[in-house]
């Protein structure tokens, strides 16, 4: 609505700077040679037309405000009179609908990251035996982040993954989800990563307790404290069935976190219907805008057409030679 306020604003700034030439000069041109032949014109006229012409500033302005008034103003009949208010509507009611089907998205994403409980299983085989977990809890669980990423600055006392680093926020705010689905770093949070990367499936608890689990973790640069980063993980499962130096896992890939990657794209959903909403309201503005010139042109148009081309009946005068007599007599002309 301020991007509306404001083109409206700058047409009305518009409108004495076109005011400056009055309609006369725009259509007619200016000189008293001219307005004594007009006159004269008028005095010698057998039928006269009044006809008031239209104000095309005053048309410029019932457009800027309402879309389609101007038009009305100057030409009822015409097919902009409607095809300006019909777009204007159609606007209107598309920037409410997605706003409110943002709105709803937004709820939904946000409901499945933290505002539901859920009932899962895990499943898992290590040397031919088979585990289970169940968990039941938010799909992103701040207990789990917290826990894991203390494991992670505890590695390099010097590295970049310090206090400062990890910022995730207490609050169910606009950053909490958008970080949790943005940053790599946030990804402990998200249940099927923990269940998966950081807990032993033999007995549930902690892997990261255990120092055999510490190669678990990779990193991309181990010879300087300061320049260690780490870039992906083994899942417990498959470092227990020997497979820790072949099966590592980008926190970034789809495979990392199932959940996450929906929740990622319902998050890329609500943003396309924002979008849209504001596609919307750019477009009121510059429906307004097309509106304006257009009514302005239109009566423009309206006062020259009315003034230069003839009415369809007409009453003519003119002389007839009848038996060698010159007589007056009066003719009337329908044109179609």
């Amino acid at each position: 609505m301020k991007k509306i306020l404001i083109v409206l604003l700058c047409l009305g700034l518009m409108v004495p700077v076109l005011a400056k030439k009055g309609d006369d000069d725009w259509i007619f041109g200016t000189g008293p040679e001219k307005e004594e032949v007009e006159q004269q014109a008028d005095d010698d006229a057998l039928i006269k037309i009044n006809f008031k012409k239209k104000d095309a500033r005053l048309a410029m302005l019932y457009s800027a405000i309402l879309p389609g008034a101007g038009q009305f103003y100057a030409k009822k009949s015409s097919l902009a009179t409607w095809i300006f208010p019909i777009i204007e509507v159609g606007l209107i009611g598309g920037a409410v609908f997605y706003n409110i089907q943002g709105d709803k998205r937004t709820d939904d994403f946000e409901n499945y990251a933290n505002g539901e409980m859920i009932n899962t299983t895990f499943h898992y085989t290590v040397d031919d035996t088979d585990y289970s977990l169940n968990y039941v809890g938010p799909r992103y669980n701040r207990n789990f982040q917290a826990q894991t990423e203390a494991v992670l600055r505890d590695f390099y006392p010097n590295d970049i993954y310090d206090q400062d680093f990890f910022r995730l926020e207490s609050a169910n705010t606009q950053h909490f989800y958008e970080d949790i689905g943005k940053y790599n770093k946030y990804i402990f949070g998200w249940a099927d990563w923990y269940y998966n990367f950081a807990v032993d499936p033999r007995d549930g608890s902690f892997a990261f307790d255990n120092e055999d689990f510490v190669d678990a973790w990779i990193w991309a640069d181990t010879q300087y404290e300061h320049s260690s980063i780490w870039t992906a993980n083994v899942r417990i499962e498959d470092f227990l069935n020997g497979h820790g130096s072949t099966h590592h896992i980008a926190p970034g890939t789809p495979i990392a976190s199932p959940n996450r990657q929906h929740y990622i794209q319902m998050r890329k959903d609500a943003n396309a219907s924002y979008k849209n909403a504001r596609i919307a309201t750019m477009g009121l503005a510059f429906n307004h805008i097309a509106s304006s010139i257009h009514a302005f042109v239109l009566t423009k148009q309206v006062n020259k057409t009315y003034l230069t081309e003839a009415p369809p009946v007409q009453l003519k005068y003119y002389t007839a030679l009848r038996d060698g007599r010159v007589q007056p007599s009066l003719g009337l002309v329908w044109t179609f």
